[in-house]
């Protein structure tokens, strides 16, 4: 695997001027002030305070939220939707309240709430920021040119019971998503699922939504749930020689980083509670997630593990 150069790439994912950003940002302290308890002016004398309440309550820091507003503002207003609604939608994805809850303290109609938050969802899921050809940023190794890995996510039982939902490592009924990261920059390049856990394992998932996409001599990396097919997929291997104690260190290396990635779509409270809604929800909510956390990470990338492979 050869070493490749950092990401350059500055994050104005919109490329709006930068006045522009910057009116756009003092717009959003504005809309943030009755969420958060505080007031607009108290924004420059309380930086920290503004940064650790924002990140608490919408899952992103107020730049990253900046950044996202920008590239989604023009769908969002079209829709008949307003800031408002962004912020209520960023709540439910962070804290996954009860529409009860939300509406008592936002001061609406649960109807209202529902039919708002749902609106956004749509939009945040629609975002076109994750793209698999980003995999070769900064990157021209083929095998790998990513890594895969699969998050099961928990979910209400349903009567009559269906061992189909049965997700081993809950002991509980989930759906299954596979995420595939790149190596040299801090993005996701792939996402797939929504599937029921005990019917597709991560084999099943990564041959049927991921190995298709590979061009030719392309492997992808993962853990060892995905042994089985070596000619696209590089798992760890049995042995002592050093280029397979290398191979393994390798892997060890890429899998610890995107773990780390994985983890920040956890930022969001609504994947690791029990979601009460259907399979259809869950969807636009784990897409919405991952877009979000796209552009997220170009403020918070992962750290950098080019200097650390074994070549």
């Amino acid at each position: 695997m050869p070493p490749a150069e950092a990401s350059t790439s500055t994050p104005n994912p919109a490329q709006v001027p930068p006045s522009i950003w910057l009116q756009q940002r003092q717009l959003m302290v504005s809309a943030a002030t009755e969420f958060l308890g505080l007031s607009g002016d108290s924004f420059y004398r309380k930086k920290l305070v503004w940064k650790s309440r924002f990140a608490a309550t919408f899952g992103l820091c107020l730049e990253s939220a900046v950044d996202v507003w920008t590239i989604i503002a023009k769908k969002v207003l079209a829709d008949g939707l307003r800031k408002v609604h962004f912020l209520w939608c960023l709540v439910y994805l962070k804290e996954y309240p009860t529409e009860r809850s939300a509406a008592g303290r936002f001061k609406t109609s649960e109807s209202n709430w529902r039919d708002k938050v749902h609106r956004m969802l749509r939009v945040f899921s629609e975002m076109d920021e994750i793209h698999f050809e980003d995999r070769f940023e900064n990157w021209h190794c083929k095998a790998p040119s990513c890594y895969v890995d699969g998050i099961d996510v928990l979910i209400q039982e349903v009567r009559p019971f269906f061992k189909g939902l049965y997700s081993h490592k809950f002991k509980h009924a989930g759906y299954r998503y596979q995420v595939a990261s790149a190596i040299a920059t801090s993005k996701f390049v792939h996402i797939s699922g929504s599937v029921p856990c005990g019917l597709f394992n991560d084999l099943a998932m990564v041959k049927r939504s991921l190995l298709p996409r590979l061009g030719v001599g392309e492997k992808v990396a993962a853990d060892e749930g995905y042994v089985g097919v070596p000619g696209k997929i590089m798992t760890r291997l049995k042995g002592d020689t050093e280029a397979i104690i290398k191979h393994n260190r390798n892997l060890s290396i890429l899998q610890s980083r995107h773990e780390t990635m994985n983890g920040k779509l956890k930022d969001f409270g609504i994947l690791f509670q029990m979601f009460r809604g259907n399979r259809e929800e869950h969807y636009l909510v784990f897409q919405a997630v991952a877009q979000i956390t796209q552009v997220k990470m170009r403020r918070e990338p992962a750290y950098s593990i080019l200097d650390r492979l074994y070549f």
